[in-house]
């Protein structure tokens, strides 16, 4: 099973890349594949301004996947501007019936409200968001040895391992 990981952080060894790192520590391998895109580190360019390599591997990639998995920091209480158009570029040729899980980091005050939005936006190219979801803190982290941020909550990493388990749960009954 091909999984997709799509991270919305504009900077480098950020708490939602922590936490796309936890969900590929937790997914079992060799049965199955993970690509973590992040974002930031492609040539996007703005929606209808044209096309690039990477729109185009973004496409392929998310095409190809059994199921996508999507984080974004919370950004004035929504999903961020390097998400929101990365989702421009796609559409139902990528989401359509299939399994989406989300997930986001708010600074201070734990927030859902990032991802209630991408439930309506990844509703719109006919996704599939599963009821599960993870919305974490800052204060979920730690920085280990080398300054790079790590879930320090055995709890949420529970929560994230019961998000994955559903997820690859319902991409196998789409495929079934």
């Amino acid at each position: 099973m091909n999984i997709l990981i799509l991270t919305g952080s504009a900077f480098g060894h950020s708490h939602t890349e922590a936490v796309a790192d936890k969900i590929n520590e937790l997914i079992e391998k060799p049965e199955h594949t993970v690509d973590h895109l992040m974002l930031r580190t492609l040539d996007m360019p703005l929606f209808g301004q044209g096309k690039t390599d990477d729109v185009e591997l973004l496409k392929r990639k998310a095409e190809d996947a059994d199921a996508i998995i999507i984080g974004t920091p919370n950004y004035h209480t929504s999903y961020s501007g390097i998400l929101k158009n990365a989702l421009d570029h796609l559409s139902f040729d990528e989401f359509s019936m299939k399994p989406v899980a989300l997930f986001c980091n708010s600074g201070g005050m734990r927030s859902t409200d990032p991802l209630t939005q991408l439930r309506m936006v990844i509703r719109g190219v006919h996704g599939m968001v599963i009821p599960n979801q993870i919305s974490t803190t800052d204060n979920d982290f730690m920085k280990n040895e080398v300054g790079y941020y790590e879930i320090n909550d055995d709890e949420l990493i529970e929560r994230i391992s019961n998000m994955v388990d559903m997820l690859i749960d319902q991409a196998y009954k789409c495929i079934n």
